[in-house]
């Protein structure tokens, strides 16, 4: 079972101004693993089973990105998270929220 969550930046206009150049910025991670399009990409622990599933969905959408993880999250995913948020947030900040509505934490 996946769990969903909202990267959610705190300056909407600012995330928009950079949305087209964020998913790039992505593929510098040590977690990356591909894209799909333009606005798609995946996360997942360099050393999993090459069979295995990947381990979070990044989408991003026009005011904020969705995340979907598909397995519980390793360690270096989550590090990975904590830097995807700062990328979101910018200087202005960020948040991951539950699809609860709760604060989530990486």
């Amino acid at each position: 079972m996946g769990y969903e969550y909202d990267a959610i930046p705190n300056d909407v206009d600012d995330y928009r101004r950079r949305c087209d150049t964020l998913p790039l910025e992505l593929e510098s991670l040590a977690t990356f693993s591909r894209s799909v399009g333009a606005y798609e990409v995946w996360l997942s622990d360099p050393g999993r089973p090459g069979s295995g599933w990947e381990e979070v969905q990044l989408v991003f959408g026009r005011d904020r990105v969705r995340l979907t993880c598909m397995t519980p999250l390793s360690d270096s995913v989550r590090s990975d998270l904590r830097l995807v948020l700062a990328l979101v947030g910018g200087s202005g900040g960020a948040r991951y929220v539950g699809d609860d509505g709760e604060p989530a934490g990486f």
